[in-house]
């Protein structure tokens, strides 16, 4: 509902929160769209929450409001940065630690990794503080990176918040099913008005918003149920977190720019000029932005799911895990080198681009 609201009243509020910014490097629509999408997920998992919390259970009603506490300093600087345009990478990064560090407080956090030596590091609070609010809010930066293309980062985000339901229900965690539900149901609603059209842009709020969640919900899976082991937190999230991570590595050692450089060589920018675009080039109709954007998604969804499902079945299991999540880095790899040195594999064209070559 809030999703149609933004769509539909975008006359009055599009000067204000319009991505108008059509020539930046990792820009790929073509009319100012408003990218406040993050307040229609915000709004619809609070009415979510609303709707399937139980008066009997006290942890779910005490959780999600704490959550709900501890995610808008991130949720707010991203908000704003979606209004001004004028909130830096770094207020916004710092802001997600101060959330991090708000559910350390409320929550706990990290302090175990499975190898016993850093268990007993981890046992001393100020490390468990500095490792959690690293992770979650790294974690919580990293969805951002993703969020690229129409149904992107949605289906992206409500894949992970599905499986880490089902692993909460299959732990009897309901307090964590029931919010990782609702964040899921509510990445639904919102993902219809952006695929395949793009008619509203999640945004930096919220793209941070459901990151922090994802993250926060992944710690406490882990912290709340023994059962659960801790690189399931990881491999959960592993999409964005490797993107970052690769990206990094990219920028400093092989481009030698700042780390915090935009730029438009993320795998879901190859694929849409390498894999996709082609499509329509060869086909003499000219590039067909909104098509070309929304066809890139499916591949990143699946690759997601390569980690993604051995991960939710596996989820008590550390060596299935860490195997998983080398299987999805091994493939991303393998598409990123093929696709930089134009060696695009023939399966994966679009079939009336296969058919004329």
């Amino acid at each position: 509902m809030v999703g149609g609201l933004i769509v539909f009243s975008e006359r009055w509020h599009g000067r204000y929160t319009g991505d108008y910014d059509l020539d930046k490097p990792q820009a790929s629509h073509k009319k100012s769209t408003p990218r406040i999408g993050g307040l229609a997920v915000f709004a619809g998992t609070l009415a979510g929450l609303l709707v399937l919390g139980r008066p009997d259970n006290m942890t779910l009603n005490w959780l999600w409001p704490a959550l709900f506490v501890a995610s808008m300093p991130v949720f707010v600087a991203g908000i704003l940065e979606d209004i001004t345009k004028d909130i830096g990478a770094g207020k916004r990064l710092l802001a997600a630690f101060l959330s991090a560090a708000i559910a350390w407080w409320f929550f706990g956090g990290v302090s175990r990794v499975s190898i016993d030596v850093f268990n007993y590091i981890l046992s001393f609070w100020p490390v468990s503080l500095i490792f959690t609010v690293v992770a979650v809010g790294g974690c919580t930066h990293a969805l951002n990176i993703v969020d690229g293309m129409n149904g992107l980062a949605g289906m992206v985000a409500m894949l992970m918040a599905t499986s880490i339901a089902l692993v909460a229900y299959q732990v009897d965690d309901l307090a964590i099913f029931a919010i990782a539900l609702a964040m899921a149901s509510s990445i639904i609603g919102f993902f219809v008005w952006n695929f395949p059209y793009g008619r509203v842009f999640l945004g930096d709020g919220g793209a941070y918003f459901i990151g922090f969640m994802l993250a926060e919900l992944a710690v406490l899976l882990v912290v709340r149920n023994p059962s659960v082991s801790p690189f399931y937190a990881l491999a959960v999230l592993f999409y964005p977190v490797f993107e970052t991570l690769f990206s990094i590595w990219r920028r400093r050692f092989k481009r030698g720019v700042p780390v915090d450089q935009p730029d438009a060589l993320h795998l879901h920018q190859l694929i849409f000029r390498r894999l996709v675009r082609v499509t329509f080039n060869r086909r003499g109709q000219g590039m067909v932005p909104v098509m070309c954007n929304a066809l890139t998604s499916p591949y990143l969804w699946v690759l997601t799911l390569i980690g993604l499902i051995p991960a939710t079945y596996y989820w008590d299991n550390p060596i299935a895990l860490c195997i998983s999540m080398l299987v999805f880095a091994s493939v991303y790899i393998w598409l990123y080198s093929r696709l930089v040195a134009w060696r695009c594999p023939r399966w994966l064209l679009l079939p009336s681009v296969s058919r004329r070559r």
